[in-house]
């Protein structure tokens, strides 16, 4: 199992509709995003560079099994945000995860995958 430990940048962001097919990509083609792990806390921050108006962040509490990110979010600027957030996880090596939202994330219901490369 890898650690979420550190800091950690998005470096694709996809969507894919009910049957599969991609959709245009949710944050544009150079999305912006940054999560820190701490050891029970977590902080993450995603922007559309070219849309300063598609804007999503939360922080909270996590807890990790080794698939399912859990986090229990107790800040985040849009006060209708999920208080859950939940999301599947694949490590593509030490230093790489996919991240798959199983709820509605950035308007989207599913299908979306958030692929983030350690930094720190």
């Amino acid at each position: 199992m890898g650690t979420l430990l550190g800091t950690w940048r998005l470096v694709d962001a996809r969507a894919f509709g009910p049957d599969g097919a991609e959709m245009a990509p949710p944050l544009g083609p150079d999305p912006i995003g940054i999560i820190t792990y701490e050891a029970e806390r977590m902080i993450v921050a995603v922007a559309r560079p070219d849309a300063p108006t598609v804007f999503s962040g939360y922080a909270g509490r996590y807890s990790f099994d080794g698939e399912t990110l859990t986090v229990m979010v107790d800040a985040a600027p849009d006060p209708t945000s999920p208080v859950e957030q939940v999301r599947q996880i694949r490590f593509d090596g030490p230093d790489r995860y996919v991240a798959t939202p199983t709820m509605r994330v950035l308007g989207y219901d599913a299908g979306l995958r958030l692929t983030w490369e350690r930094v720190a």
